[in-house]
């Protein structure tokens, strides 16, 4: 058969086209499938977007692999891999100064304080008004995060395939959007779960391959360009890619906003049993997630800036693998992964369904995101506000929909755009986080802060970000260390235009107003969690430290109320619990990671066998237990 050239630069036959097509088709009906499965879980509004809080740290953990892995990251860090090298890995290593903030603030306040979106949050914390300036923030944001997943994805596919964005984003969108709406968080997980081990061997493999076509460690690391090996880049001379730029926009503003105000990663957290299992997914995450992250979306760019360095020097074709030809450097880890793997369609195959799962994996956790902040902060509050959780539960799914169809619709826009992958996202993304970013950090960190203080601050901040944009003069003062043209220095200085502005707006603000009443931040802050502790449980916290029981018997018993459970009078020693005590009781099989469980109140303990714990039925089924599974309990608070 004639080969087809592709829009990449791949000449490609028509039975690998047909044969790549095919893998891919076949992965969107599995992991569809996949993810509709685990819709049973989902009996309440509560499950569909939080899991009933019920599970492990490390599948939550596991399972952000994927969420923070997007359609986009393969290509952008490639890209970037290719260019300055090593470098490519600061995105994904920022994150490291903001994490005691998270694990011991922002996390055991919106956790205790039982919040389901961070709008409601803002009303909690400051007033009505500064709810719903930042529901229109958030949602700017998610929608552009599903815009541009879409967008990249439609862009690899019409590259391979020649078919055009606007056959190929719906099709996505329908398989997406089908196990996001009826599935839920539960689903959300375990496909993101089966996802990350898929992202992580297939970009394994393709590092795999590209070492071997190099002919090894020593010629890959030989070839590199020293500049290549540098982890850091020059602080401030080049305008598009420097350390200064990443720090005060991409970690500064873009990590903050990640962590403490993408709604998607925050219903992750919500989803774990408890803060201290929380806190160890946060710090697996940094630590180990995040840096294996960035190698396995930035390693074939600087594998394939060895492959060119070495061609050249070599002054033609490198035996085996076809000439590598980047016309385009949007276009590097394509082009790489099909010489690397010596135009095996099955194997390259498999990698381009590792592109489809980064799309699905992000735009799952973001369309759920959007959904729970449209039931929570919008439909019921404003629309209806007593209905049954049925009825919200449905709802939730419409709102799953609307949003994905929301994301097809921004592709337009994205298409109309100008300049690389990088610029385009960061052009849209510093425009929006500043002015929120720095209001989270400030309601949670400052008691004196008021609700007249967020709301001047939040209007203020947005209206002269977005201003700069006409008038990118006004970051000079703030930019004048970087050097280049000035419409690259703005990509990255404006986020810290933006928070500046909103700092200084609401410091000037608060201290003109007066401070908030008690209970306007109690439990809302960093500095009164005991009170949110108390909260959340309904009483003073127990913080003795106890062990688990393992491997007891489920006893029903209908003289216990709906969601207690009464446990002998050892195992209640051995946890160190006493009556109305929080217990988390799980399927003993770890593996489930919680699937099976369920938080309940301690009731008073029973004279019966130490082995069995005593529940109602209803209590029982709540918590999807099996007959004849022995359980596990440990004390929460």
């Amino acid at each position: 058969m004639d080969a087809v050239q592709h829009s990449f630069g791949l000449a490609l036959g028509l039975h690998t086209t047909i044969v790549i097509g095919v893998i891919v088709v076949g992965y969107f009906f599995l992991i569809t499938a996949f993810g509709t499965y685990f819709a049973r879980f989902s009996k309440n509004i509560n499950d569909f977007f939080y899991s009933g809080q019920r599970f492990a740290w490390w599948l939550a953990a596991a399972s952000m692999v994927a969420t923070g892995i997007g359609s986009y990251s393969y290509l952008k860090y490639s890209e970037q891999g290719f260019e300055t090298g090593m470098s490519s890995t600061m995105t994904y290593t920022n994150d490291w100064f903001i994490v005691p903030f998270f694990m011991f603030g922002w996390l055991p306040i919106i956790y205790f304080a039982r919040v389901k979106s961070i709008p409601e949050y803002f009303e909690r914390r400051f007033n009505r008004t500064a709810r719903y300036i930042a529901v229109t923030i958030i949602l700017a944001y998610m929608f552009f995060y599903i815009g541009y997943n879409f967008y990249t994805i439609g862009v690899a596919l019409e590259g391979l395939f020649g078919i055009r964005q606007l056959y190929t984003i719906p099709v996505v969108a329908l398989f997406l959007g089908a196990y996001v709406t009826f599935g839920g968080q539960t689903a959300v997980i375990f496909t993101d779960l089966l996802q990350g081990i898929m992202l992580y061997l297939a970009g394994g493999i393709a590092i795999l391959a590209g070492i071997h076509a190099l002919g090894g460690l020593g010629d890959w690391w030989g070839y590199l360009p020293v500049s290549h090996r540098l982890p850091f880049v020059h602080l401030t001379a080049d305008p598009k890619f420097n350390t200064a730029g990443l720090f005060w926009g991409e970690a500064l503003a873009g990590s903050i906003a990640f962590t403490f105000m993408n709604q998607g990663f925050i219903m992750r957290y919500l989803a774990i049993k408890s803060v201290n299992e929380g806190r160890k997914a946060a710090l697996f995450n940094v630590v180990v997630t995040l840096p294996l992250s960035a190698v396995v979306v930035g390693a074939v760019g600087w594998i394939g800036k060895s492959l060119v360095v070495k061609q050249t020097a070599a002054g033609g074709v490198l035996a085996g693998i076809q000439p590598i030809h980047i016309k385009n450097t949007f276009h590097t880890f394509i082009v790489v992964c099909w010489a690397t793997l010596r135009g095996n369609p099955w194997i390259f195959g498999f990698i381009i369904a590792a592109l489809t799962a980064a799309l699905m994996s992000t735009i799952d956790t973001l369309i759920n995101a959007c959904a729970a902040i449209g039931i929570y902060d919008i439909y019921r509050p404003l629309i209806r506000p007593h209905a049954p959780d049925r009825h919200y539960l449905r709802a939730a799914r419409w709102a799953s929909a609307l949003a994905t169809l929301a994301g097809v619709l921004l592709v337009i826009w994205f298409n109309r755009q100008k300049g690389t992958l990088m610029s385009i996202h960061y052009k849209g993304i510093m425009i929006i986080i500043p002015a929120i970013v720095t209001t989270i950090f400030m309601g949670a960190f400052w008691r004196r802060f008021n609700a007249p203080a967020a709301c001047i601050a939040m209007i203020t901040g947005s209206i002269m970000t977005v201003i700069t944009v006409f008038r990118p003069g006004m970051i000079d003062a703030l930019a004048w260390f970087v050097h280049g043209p000035q419409n690259h220095i703005y990509i990255y200085m404006r986020a810290l235009f933006g928070m500046v502005v909103t700092a200084a707006v609401g410091i000037v603000a608060t201290f003109l107003t007066k401070p908030p009443a008690p209970d306007k931040v109690r439990g809302l802050t960093v500095d009164t969690l005991d009170e949110a502790m108390q909260a959340y449980k309904g009483g003073p916290p127990n913080h003795a430290v106890g062990r688990k029981v393992r491997r007891i018997a489920v006893e029903l018993d209908e003289n216990i109320p709906f969601g207690y459970v009464s446990l002998s009078r050892s195992a209640m020693q051995r946890l160190r619990a006493v009556e109305n005590d929080i217990i988390y009781v799980a399927d003993s099989r770890w593996y489930l990671g919680g699937l099976r469980s369920q938080h309940f109140k301690a009731a008073p303990p029973h004279n019966d066998d130490d082995q069995s714990a005593h529940m109602s039925r209803a209590t029982f089924e709540d918590a999807f237990f099996l007959p004849g599974r022995p359980v596990t309990a440990e004390k929460i608070i």
